[in-house]
C-alpha cells in the first residue's frame, strides 16, 4: 500500500482508517498485515486517487472482493 504516513520508523502505529474512520493498526513495514493481501491495480488506482494513507483491513477486503466480482470499487 501507498501512504503518507512517516515510514522512518520501524514501530507500528494506530491510525484511522480513511475511509470508514475504524482504527487500525499499520506497522511500517513489509511485514505488516496488508503485505498478505494481493491486490488488484484497479484497487491499488482507486485508492492511490482517493487517500493519502492505507486503508483498514476490513474496508481493503471488500475493495478487493468487489474487483474480484467485477464491481467498480
Amino acid at each position: 500500500m501507498t501512504n503518507s504516513i512517516d515510514h522512518s520508523t520501524e514501530s507500528a502505529k494506530t491510525v484511522p482508517c480513511p475511509q470508514c474512520g475504524k482504527s487500525f493498526t499499520c506497522s511500517l513495514s513489509p511485514a505488516c498485515w496488508c503485505a498478505t493481501r494481493v491486490v488488484p491495480a484497479e484497487v491499488k488506482d482507486h485508492l492511490a486517487e482517493r487517500y493519502k494513507t492505507c486503508v483498514c483491513s476490513t474496508c481493503l477486503d471488500e475493495l478487493i472482493a468487489k474487483a474480484g466480482s467485477g464491481e467498480s470499487a
